[in-house]
């Protein structure tokens, strides 16, 4: 019991804890804190008509042409796994699941705070007619929750929040959410090409 409540350091990423039962050292710890709050926001945002309307007018470019997508796919988890085998990482189960996580992560979060969100902003209902406005809050939004779920230092968070509205602007330039979702994706796993270690 004593042990549990030694402070552990700051890591790249995560803030200082004061105890093992606050810092995130776990996959599970993820699911739950993290992935669960993302996937609860873009759940509720694809209740409405709106969104699923340009849910499927953002994926339209897929629809025409999935070959193409199929290839830049493949080609994001050449990069992955080649990087991996560069960097002499185990490529073992727990690290493809971590890798098939941050794809879904991915989905997850573009889904949400790129184009669920933004729009639900600047809607009739809001009177915000000024896309970008909406990107700013949602990105926040965004960033904040890494802050809280993951632990993330504030610097992490500002990038975080920055790559954001550089998706957004990615997104809003070529309406191609498929696009966003795979450089996500990649960005993502180079910022945390591993789980947790902690596995117990």
């Amino acid at each position: 019991m004593k042990e549990a409540s030694n402070p552990i350091p700051a890591g790249r990423l995560q803030r200082a804890a004061s105890s093992q039962k606050t810092h995130v050292s776990r996959f599970r710890q993820v699911l739950a804190r993290h992935a669960l709050t993302m996937a609860s926001i873009a759940i509720i945002c694809l209740l409405l008509p709106s969104i699923q309307t340009a849910l499927f007018s953002s994926l339209d470019n897929l629809f025409r042409n999935p070959l193409k997508y199929l290839l830049w796919d493949l080609i994001v988890a050449t990069f992955i796994f080649g990087f991996l085998k560069y960097t002499k990482r185990e490529i073992n189960l727990r690290q493809l699941i971590w890798v098939g996580y941050l794809f879904t992560i991915s989905v997850v979060e573009e889904i949400a705070f790129r184009l669920s969100l933004p729009l639900l902003i600047t809607s009739e209902v809001t009177g915000i007619s000024f896309f970008w406005i909406g990107a700013l809050i949602s990105n926040l939004l965004f960033a904040t929750i890494h802050y809280f779920t993951l632990r993330w230092k504030l610097n992490a968070c500002i990038f975080t929040f920055l790559g954001g509205m550089g998706f957004s602007r990615m997104l809003d330039t070529t309406g191609d959410l498929t696009a966003v979702i795979l450089l996500h994706w990649a960005v993502t796993f180079l910022n945390t090409p591993t789980p947790p270690r902690n596995s117990k």
